[in-house]
């Protein structure tokens, strides 16, 4: 089949659609992922053909700097879907002429990319969700309080999102969505483990939890000589991996300098991706190191554990490598992967970044090098989702559902 998958967003939202893309090439299907220009090369490096579609920006600098001058967090996030459904529209005309020579769309649910061009040419697609726990569903036995609660928070879903898909569908000539929501009403993929989120019993059969999806490394990528270097002359270290979501230069700085101070104070060595302005300013010490954009199928492994901002990727990353962690959450979804990390027993109770305290990093950042529990837990939980092939399901679901 030729098979197109647009997705729009953060290379947080890109990285699962590789790995699903070199799942089907490798089952012989004919596969464009097609994303914002700046993200060719992540694309292309993977193996994967690539498509350009709408402005050419990073999405993640963009976002940012609307929370940055939002008034408060819910501010920022209703700003940001707005920005996120105008670059939706924009790429409207490039999506649907890939469409047009495609057998099957796959849509990502967080913006519903290729879902009006794949209704508009009357193409068959599949869905895909991030966030299981916003799949909709009935309960008979659900009380009145909480049917009043899931009601409220219904209501606001389709105040920030599906009010302003409509108001798209309805300038490209379509109705407004069913039912069915952004996901489709025949195959709506959950690339999560059952390990860390269960099948819901209530949802349709049309919702189908897979297992992760990870990409494999560029073949020809090899690790900086200086970090192994680091490597070998220490302990594990902790990752800190939180640059992507800096505010801007002054948060950078400061969010640096923090870290940097708190990780000394912890008496922990640890790799700092990410905050390059701050990095550049200040002396580090010989049990920190540095770094830029690297595998993590490659380094979790070889960290201790893993302070990071609760987005999807990151942290079934950190899953899959058995490590602990420690979230840092800044908006969406994250909050939620930071509590869920700790009831499971695998993260410390996360600490949003306004509360973040020198004092109190420096005391995580010990517990989670530390703490027993937290690595045994981690450490089993990884191994369940090193067993799964949540691709090679993935794969053969569609080709089931489609072939």
């Amino acid at each position: 089949m030729k098979i197109v998958i647009p997705a729009i967003g953060s290379r947080g939202d890109v990285q699962p659609f590789v790995a699903l893309a070199q799942g089907l090439a490798h089952a012989g299907h004919d596969v464009i992922l097609a994303s914002h220009p700046v993200m060719k090369a992540l694309v292309e490096t993977h193996g994967v053909t690539f498509a350009p579609i709408g402005p050419d920006f990073d999405f993640a600098q963009r976002m940012a700097a609307i929370r940055h001058q939002a008034r408060n967090t819910i501010i920022g996030l209703v700003q940001g879907m707005r920005f996120g459904f105008d670059m939706l529209e924009r790429s409207h005309d490039d999506i649907l002429a890939l469409c047009r020579k495609a057998d099957l769309v796959v849509v990502p649910t967080a913006i519903a990319a290729g879902k009006n061009e794949a209704e508009v040419l009357k193409l068959p697609y599949l869905s895909v969700t991030l966030m299981p726990w916003a799949i909709p569903w009935s309960d008979p036995q659900r009380s009145f309080s909480k049917r009043v609660a899931y009601g409220a928070i219904d209501g606001l879903v389709y105040l920030i999102t599906t009010l302003p898909l409509n108001r798209i569908r309805k300038r490209q000539g379509l109705a407004p969505v069913g039912r069915e929501g952004f996901t489709s009403p025949r195959l709506n993929l959950v690339p999560v483990s059952p390990a860390v989120y269960p099948p819901n019993p209530h949802w349709e059969p049309r919702h189908r939890i897979v297992g992760y999806w990870f990409a494999k490394a560029p073949s020809e990528w090899q690790p900086p000589a200086d970090l192994l270097a680091f490597l070998d002359n220490g302990a594990p270290p902790l990752l800190v991996s939180l640059g992507v979501m800096s505010l801007g230069d002054d948060d950078a700085r400061e969010s640096a300098s923090l870290f940097v101070e708190a990780i000394q104070q912890a008496g922990v060595r640890a790799i700092v991706q990410g905050w390059d302005v701050g990095m550049r300013q200040l002396t580090l010490p010989s049990s920190i190191y540095a770094a830029g954009a690297l595998p993590h199928s490659w380094l979790l492994p070889r960290c201790a554990g893993i302070v990071h901002h609760g987005g999807f990727g990151t942290t079934s990353a950190g899953l899959r490598a058995g490590i602990p962690a420690l979230v840092i959450p800044h908006i969406a979804d994250q909050f939620y992967w930071g509590q869920h990390l700790h009831e499971l027993g695998v993260g410390l109770p996360f600490i949003p970044r306004p509360r973040l305290t020198r004092e109190g990093l420096t005391a995580a950042l010990k517990e989670l090098a530390q703490i027993d529990k937290l690595h045994t837990a981690a450490s089993v939980l990884g191994e369940r989702i090193r067993a799964e092939n949540g691709i090679e399901k993935a794969v053969n679901l569609i080709e089931e559902t489609f072939g």
